[in-house]
């Protein structure tokens, strides 16, 4: 798909808009007066392919260092009573008519030094592992308090379930193994979901440790309590719905869009979509709702899920188990008065996505429109209806929609409506009366309120003060030193230059969150042929060494995402 992007600052005419729409969508253009101009932007196709690249699946410690756990002890909350609480979700949701679904619900444990068990490494290191346990669980959440890792420590959170597949390099993508180092920048977290009811937590501490003490708290987890394909609850979105994938003419907005899990007091479950930029640079933008999600803390740690999506028309219902994440976002902007919030996703992000177009300007009442979403919690689901000339429960800086063909439900809020010409979304979702057997409306935040509030990241991602050095013809010329805050993209990688003497050693040492994107580097010492040295780990930390056995020369070195479409990381430079 050929993609066309209109932003403010261009003048469009009817017939030019029109045209270049149909060569795009082979769609009629929107109704918008002759030379008026619109801020937009249209779809973008992920252009790193369909599926990630594979490294060697990252090990466990007790893995890496071949310790056989044999009964490991445990720290167990009793069941819960998952009746009532989905009674209180759909007492809740008549009163409020925000479409949020709290899937998960919090509970206090604690887990200290004495609930494990400790192991002596041959290398005079230590490890410590316990189970975390939340009886009947479908997932589970951890929350860690003053983690303070000494050098070379680790702390992984997984399902124990899941331990032989870090052994099968193939399969390291269907792997959930949360990996935190002595540079996590974080001291109070929730770790991402792991399956099931029984999170193993182990610590390795390479000076080994004491019985009496660990580097962290324990002392919150998330009990998952809905997962409705898993058929436990008996919950699932109703029967009037329509299967996204049975609508193959939506299928690029539909790769866009994706449930998005926040953690906080309870576990709270929404829908969103990247956006699309001016630049086209493939930032993670993603929109959802200001009532889901409004501060930097829940943004940390939330957790998206994509692909959550039969694999074609009436096809298998798939799992949220089964389906790619990406964990942790940032903050850039929230509003209450459109009730949306946009975020920057930190965490990896799977191949194949898209990005979806939207559009600032008014939108006339009666046009035709879509919505995809996950009622429930469910799977990825498509309604159809018409803009109205109406507001409801959001009142002013809302548009609103009156379904014709299937409703929402909590757990769609923050899901984005597109009208039917362009694909363009205009706005997310709030709240409203709709539900199987009252395909009545909802509202959604205007995107024509929202767009005045992001228009500065609209414009595209931000980068470091090093651009541009995108090419090896044109590098930043750098000292020895530390160089902090440097942002490499997907198409944009960052190239350096430095000056090493005769028989001098270059070590360029790249510090960066592996969970945000996998990095890696090139040194040069001449541009175009093989490179002197590379490195292509899977840790939080890369380290280019190179000895210069020849006369003084320049050496430039380029450093690139292996994966994802964006990453920031610490560079320290030196000469010995």
């Amino acid at each position: 798909m050929q993609t066309v992007v209109l932003g403010n600052r261009r003048r469009v005419g009817r017939l030019a808009l029109g045209l270049a729409l149909v060569s795009t969508f082979g769609l009629g253009g929107p109704s918008q007066a002759q030379d008026e101009w619109v801020p937009q932007t249209f779809g973008l196709e992920d252009k790193r392919g369909a599926f990630f690249p594979e490294k060697a699946a990252r090990l466990t410690p007790s893995e890496t260092f071949g310790v056989v756990l044999d009964a490991v002890p445990q720290v167990m909350l009793p069941e819960v009573d998952v009746k009532s609480l989905l009674q209180q979700d759909e007492a809740k949701a008549r009163v409020s008519g925000e479409k949020v679904l709290r899937f998960g619900v919090g509970r206090n444990i604690e887990a200290v030094a004495q609930d494990g068990n400790w192991y002596q490494l041959d290398n005079g290191a230590s490890l410590w592992v316990t189970d975390v346990v939340s009886a009947g669980a479908l997932g589970v959440r951890v929350h860690f308090r003053d983690l303070q890792l000494p050098n070379g420590a680790q702390l992984a959170v997984y399902s124990p379930s899941d331990r032989d597949i870090g052994l099968k390099a193939l399969e390291a993508s269907d792997r959930r193994l949360a990996l935190y180092e002595s540079n996590h920048q974080r001291h109070d977290f929730w770790s991402p979901t792991v399956m099931g009811e029984r999170a193993r937590v182990e610590l390795y501490l390479p000076q080994g440790g004491t019985v009496d003490s660990l580097p962290f708290a324990i002392d919150r987890l998330q009990h998952i309590y809905l997962d409705p394909v898993e058929k436990i609850t008996g919950k699932a979105a109703g029967s009037c719905h329509n299967d996204v994938s049975c609508y193959p003419e939506w299928a690029g907005v539909a790769l866009s869009v994706a449930g998005i899990g926040v953690a906080g007091f309870d576990s709270l479950f929404c829908t969103g979509q990247l956006i699309n930029n001016f630049s086209q640079d493939f930032s993670p933008y993603f929109l959802t709702a200001h009532h889901c999600l409004e501060s930097q803390g829940e943004a940390a740690d939330s957790e998206i899920f994509w692909g959550y999506q039969t694999a074609a028309c009436g096809g298998a219902r798939p799992s949220l188990s089964s389906v790619p994440t990406s964990v942790g976002t940032s903050l850039v902007s929230t509003n209450s008065a459109s009730d949306y919030t946009l975020l920057m996703v930190e965490g990896t992000l799977p191949n194949g996505l898209f990005w979806s177009g939207w559009n600032g300007g008014p939108i006339d009442n009666g046009t035709q429109s879509t919505a995809i979403h996950h009622p429930a919690g469910d799977f990825k689901r498509i309604s159809f209806g018409n803009k109205n000339g109406s507001t409801g429960c959001g009142g002013s800086g809302h548009v609103q929609i009156s379904w014709t063909d299937a409703p929402t439900e909590p757990g769609s809020s923050g899901s984005g409506i597109f009208r039917n010409d362009t694909q363009q979304l205009y706005g997310q979702l709030h709240c409203g009366p709709s539900a199987c057997g009252n395909e009545t409306n909802d509202d959604y935040g205007a995107f024509a309120t929202t767009f005045p509030r992001i228009q500065a990241a609209m414009n595209g991602g931000s980068d470091d003060n090093s651009e541009n050095n995108d090419s090896c013809g044109v590098p930043k010329k750098v000292a020895k030193g530390t160089l902090t805050g440097r942002i490499v993209k997907f198409e944009d990688t960052d190239w350096y230059r430095i000056k090493v003497p005769k028989n001098k050693t270059l070590k360029v040492t790249l510090t960066f969150q592996h969970g945000n994107g996998d990095i890696d580097a090139r040194l040069y010492r001449v541009c175009g042929q093989n490179p002197v040295a590379q490195v292509n780990g899977s840790t939080n930390t890369e380290i280019l060494e190179f000895r210069n056995t020849g006369k003084a020369a320049d050496f430039t070195w380029q450093v690139f995402l292996f994966s994802d479409t964006r990453n920031s990381y610490t560079m320290k430079v030196e000469i010995r």
